[in-house]
């Protein structure tokens, strides 16, 4: 357990907490409401790279962009199920980055969906659809050649062993 929380998962998830943020509060008008698309939710698909700094700081960034939100505080809730999905995306970065970020997809798409559909007497079935299609584009769409992008970077620049990840 002490490896996995020392100075450079600290920062890491620093980092990592503050690009959320950063990508998600100016961007406001797509990253909060029914029809959203978080370009930050890219950032999910590089936790098989960060490990646990990169849960954690998609846990905080999540937690601290949701404050801004529309919807109010309750977005907050939504702050468990990040961390839970960022936690299975790290749990299959050996299998498939793809289906950890479309679980994702489909987990967040579930939970916002029904928040917002709660809150804004919004069709269930289509508000899910809507922010599930959102969170896939950025998840999965942007967020998978991100991975592939970065991986390649730091493989070449020895920062990560390839058969480690």
């Amino acid at each position: 357990m002490g490896k996995r929380f020392n100075a450079k998962t600290v920062a890491l998830s620093v980092v990592y907490a503050a690009s959320y943020i950063a990508l998600t509060v100016p961007l406001a008008a797509i990253s909060y409401g029914p029809v959203q698309v978080r370009i930050s939710d890219a950032m999910v698909a590089l936790i098989p790279l960060l490990g646990w700094g990169g849960i954690l700081g998609h846990t905080v960034g999540v937690f601290i962009a949701n404050l801004f939100s529309t919807a109010g505080l309750i977005d907050l809730l939504n702050t468990i199920p990040s961390f839970a999905m960022a936690v299975v995306i790290w749990k299959l970065r050996n299998r498939s980055v793809i289906a950890g970020t479309l679980l994702y997809s489909v987990v967040l798409g579930a939970t916002v969906g029904v928040m917002l559909s709660y809150l804004y007497g919004l069709p269930q079935l289509e508000t899910i659809l809507y922010v599930f299609v959102g969170i896939a584009i950025s998840a999965t769409g942007i967020g998978y050649p991100l991975y592939k992008a970065m991986k390649k970077i730091a493989v070449h620049m020895h920062w990560i062993n390839p058969e480690k990840t």
